[in-house]
């Protein structure tokens, strides 16, 4: 359950700030680098679902546990 949290939250992190980048420099001058940004983005949109089907795969199996005794 740790891990998928982790995953989860590490994710969120990668997409707020690579989303904020992405904002700042469409607003500036537009000299940096978007690729990177791009890349982060979606690193972090595939962290958050990895830790979404953790989450999920654990509970189903304490539900599983549950119904068994």
């Amino acid at each position: 359950m740790f891990v998928g949290r982790a995953l989860y939250l590490l994710g969120m992190a990668f997409v707020f700030f690579s989303v904020l980048g992405i904002i700042i420099i469409l607003f500036t001058d537009g000299g940096g680098d978007m690729a990177l940004l791009i890349f982060a983005l979606l690193n972090g949109l595939i962290a958050m679902g990895v830790g979404e089907i953790v989450i999920d795969l654990n509970h189903r199996q304490r539900v599983e546990k549950m119904d068994k005794e």
